[in-house]
């Protein structure tokens, strides 16, 4: 798998310009996150992507909403590891391979 790198929210370029390509696990790592950030239901070309909202401060219920997202996904968990001002961290395991990252929701794609 290949894709474009998303660097805070946006697309990434090159020095020169391009916009820079990633594959393996990170493309993997990076579609998990977008899954998990996007609303569910605001792309418009794939409705059934994203998170659905969910103000509980309960891990285990955010956790269950973050998984939802990523359950297409096979091979894919995501475990809530803290909640602070809007900002869930998480270890999302792909593969076997685990990675530590931050959702913050973003608004409509």
């Amino acid at each position: 798998m290949v894709d474009a790198r998303i660097t805070g929210g946006d697309l990434a370029t090159a020095a020169t310009g391009d916009v820079e390509t990633i594959g393996g696990a990170d493309a993997l790592f990076q579609r998990a996150l977008l899954c998990m950030t996007v609303p569910k239901g605001s792309f418009v070309y794939d409705r059934s992507l994203g998170a659905a909202e969910c103000v509980s401060t309960v891990p285990d219920k955010r956790a269950l909403v973050l998984g939802e997202a990523l359950a297409k996904y096979g091979n894919t968990a995501v475990c809530v590891t803290g909640i602070r001002d809007g900002v869930t961290a998480v270890r999302v395991t792909i593969n076997g391979e685990s990675r530590e990252t931050e959702v913050q929701r973003y608004g409509d794609v």
